[in-house]
């Protein structure tokens, strides 16, 4: 069992750490508090670091990285601009469905625009009433001559106003009856579809929408995977986003220590660094073991992933739950190590905590996952 980085991810990491730290990091506290979306140029530049398609097979464009590589360089893009993680994950997440279902002439007309950045692309499964019930999809896709013809609305849509395409689950109906749930490509500029910015708490350099289809007409071509089991591709998916987002977890809660370990050394009170109390001392501790065990469960996921082991499932719902609950407290002790300043946007950590926020509630709430797990012993759903 080695718990260490080989030389080719030490590599990459360091060359991603080496581009954020002079390019990306002097603007974040900027381009959030302005609440501007994070430049072009850095989603494209991505690429260059395995980030855009990193874990899709070359064939397909991607470079083939295992889940414990890209995992990895989540974290680290995560550490310093959780909204640009965001961005990249996302456009990810809509290009692994394409790639793994998608036609040859899906895969050739869109995914080379998708992995260079130049296409931002979303990923549409939340409804108002569907969250973690999301097999029971309401919107509809009716057969046509020529296609689908969809209405509906998808809520908390990362991207959702800016995407220039995206799949979108649907419910479909066959002009003989038959329903399932089915997964399309659409593009912003079919007529009928329209978005609309949802307001939030953090991560405002990513935004957030609500899309709306109104008799859109999409082509039958654009059917990705098979009609009715478009549920098995979006679960598929969602378990490897549970992972990538419980390494999300690890960048920011890394931040946010880092802040705390760097300010009790510089904050002087009653003569001596604050680094010298021992309740500091203790508030560092416990941060120290709460990112150490996140890091330790999120290689253990990313390991069963890559191997295709049995439980994954089981795992990666473990890390995102852990991982997503302990950078919130992380970020919380950080902001007392800081005192009155980390309440104040004046440092980082205020953003840390908002920033991570979401993430327990994100690919699935950290209630469900508990439920996945307990399941995954007892054979016993309490879904059903």
């Amino acid at each position: 069992m080695d718990f260490s980085l080989d030389s080719t991810q030490t590599e990459l990491r360091d060359s991603l750490r080496r581009y954020l730290a002079a390019e990306v990091a002097p603007i974040v506290n900027r381009y959030e508090a302005e609440a501007r979306m994070v430049p072009q140029e850095m989603v494209e530049a991505m690429r260059d670091f395995g980030l855009l398609g990193g874990m899709l097979q070359e064939k397909d464009g991607g470079y083939g990285l295992p889940m414990m590589t890209y995992g990895m360089l989540i974290a680290e893009l995560a550490r310093v601009w959780p909204s640009l993680r965001s961005i990249v994950s996302t456009s990810n997440l809509a290009a692994s469905v394409l790639s793994d279902g998608g036609s040859p002439y899906l895969k050739e007309k869109y995914l080379p625009r998708v992995l260079s950045g130049e296409a931002i692309a979303s990923f549409a499964l939340s409804e108002p009433n569907i969250g973690s019930d999301a097999a029971n999809i309401e919107t509809r896709a009716v057969e046509t001559e020529t296609g689908w013809r969809v209405n509906g609305r998808k809520l908390y849509i990362s991207l959702g106003t800016v995407c220039e395409l995206g799949v979108v689950f649907v419910q479909t109906q066959r002009k003989s009856g038959e329903r399932g749930v089915s997964c399309l490509l659409f593009e912003r500029a079919m007529a009928g579809f329209s978005s609309s910015p949802i307001s939030k708490m953090g991560m405002l350099s990513c935004p957030l929408g609500e899309l709306l289809f109104e008799d859109v007409e999409i082509p039958a071509a654009n059917l990705i995977g098979t009609e009715g089991k478009g549920f098995a591709l979006a679960k598929k998916y969602l378990n490897i986003g549970r992972c990538v987002v419980a390494f999300s977890a690890l960048g920011i809660a890394e931040a946010a220590y880092e802040a705390a370990v760097k300010y009790a050394g510089d904050r002087v009170q009653f003569g001596r660094p604050i680094g010298g109390f021992q309740l500091v001392q203790q508030l560092v501790a416990d941060m120290m073991t709460l990112v150490e065990t996140s890091r330790l469960l999120c290689w253990r996921a990313a390991d069963a992933l890559d191997r295709g082991a049995p439980d994954s499932q089981m795992l990666c719902s473990m890390a995102k739950r852990h991982a997503t609950d302990a950078v919130l407290r992380v970020a919380e002790m950080s902001m007392q190590v800081h005192g009155g300043a980390g309440y104040t946007s004046l440092f980082p950590v205020e953003r840390h905590y908002r920033d991570a926020r979401h993430l327990s509630i994100a690919e699935g709430t950290n209630q469900i996952q508990a439920l996945l797990m307990a399941q995954s012993v007892l054979g016993i759903s309490a879904l059903k």
